[in-house]
């Protein structure tokens, strides 16, 4: 097991109020699984539904919120309805950081739940999930392997990969 360190820089303090119930939502709905292999599985699910959604035509994803069909916290999270999937892709690891932040977990003890908080915006998550993949070989086995053979977690990375290149571009 790895200690995860609280973050230094919290999600909720520095996200709009109105995103804030939202993001209190995902991490609720994330820590319901009994389980990291049901919890990997949920985030993926939850993560590539919103970029789905993003991926629509903007006057589509209007006409759903205005019909109840999505939540109008989702426009919030990037600020305005016309955002589209490249501005959400590049706040998905601020989504994965607010999720696991609300869950107040103290230990990684799986390969699930390190893999997850590999895509955390927080580098107190990060940290966690590389100290537990170093204190044991087969640990950091066991997540490579999930990266190589979970098809919705590779979709999430492959999403993700606009914020990283963004970020080693700043």
């Amino acid at each position: 097991m790895a200690a995860i360190t609280p973050p230094a820089r919290s999600v909720f303090e520095t996200s709009p109020e109105k995103l804030r119930p939202f993001l209190e939502g995902l991490a609720v709905r994330v820590s319901g699984g009994s389980n990291w292999m049901v919890r990997k599985k949920t985030v993926c699910d939850l993560l590539l539904g919103l970029d789905a959604f993003f991926a629509l035509p903007a006057a589509e994803r209007s006409a759903l919120m205005a019909n109840g069909g999505a939540s109008p916290d989702i426009a919030v999270a990037e600020g305005k309805a016309e955002g589209g999937p490249e501005d959400f892709r590049k706040v998905l690891p601020l989504y994965v950081g607010a999720i696991l932040e609300g869950m107040r977990e103290t230990v990684i003890a799986s390969p699930e739940q390190a893999a997850i908080y590999l895509l955390s915006i927080h580098p107190e998550h990060q940290a966690a999930a590389e100290g537990w993949m170093l204190a044991d070989p087969r640990n950091g086995k066991s997540v490579r392997r999930l990266m190589r053979t979970d098809r919705r977690y590779r979709q999430l990375m492959d999403r993700m990969a606009d914020h990283w290149r963004a970020a080693r571009s700043n």
